[in-house]
């Protein structure tokens, strides 16, 4: 990546009502569905999430994040931000890794991305069905869904 690219943000996105706002330097990785229980419950149906290397999101503006660690004794530690002023679902951060989860639904368009399969389906609700030709996980893809591209 040329210095150009580092100084321009590649995306940039925030919550429903302003109190947060990011932007992203750097490689954007394709979008991931969730179908885990958590995630559902967190945004009341799949999740899809896009990532970042987590030194790639700045946050522009952050009044309104808060974090909620969803489990105690879940190993890594995860985390989840949301606005606490609008109630936006914004990240899914396990501390220690590498990468940061956005909320692709945050993200303002276009965003240039695509989606590349599904996880944690031996979770997925009861109410629907998947009829796509993307890749299925039961569990974790364990990176098998997170491209080195852009």
């Amino acid at each position: 990546m040329d210095a150009n690219q580092r100084n321009s943000p590649r995306a940039a996105g925030g919550c429903l009502c302003g109190a947060v706002k990011y932007e992203i330097y750097g490689t954007l990785y394709n979008v991931i569905n969730c179908h885990c229980s958590k995630c559902r419950r967190i945004h009341g149906h799949v999740s899809a999430y896009a990532s970042s290397k987590r030194e790639d999101l700045k946050l522009m503006e952050q009044r309104g994040l808060k974090w909620y660690r969803s489990v105690k004794d879940e190993t890594p530690e995860v985390y989840r931000g949301f606005c606490k002023e609008c109630g936006s679902s914004l990240f899914w951060d396990a501390r220690g890794e590498a990468n940061i989860y956005i909320s692709a639904g945050t993200l303002d368009q276009p965003t240039g991305l695509k989606t590349t399969g599904h996880i944690w389906l031996n979770q997925a609700g009861d109410y629907y069905e998947l009829t796509d030709d993307l890749d299925k996980f039961d569990g974790d893809s364990n990176g098998k869904l997170v491209a080195n591209e852009e």
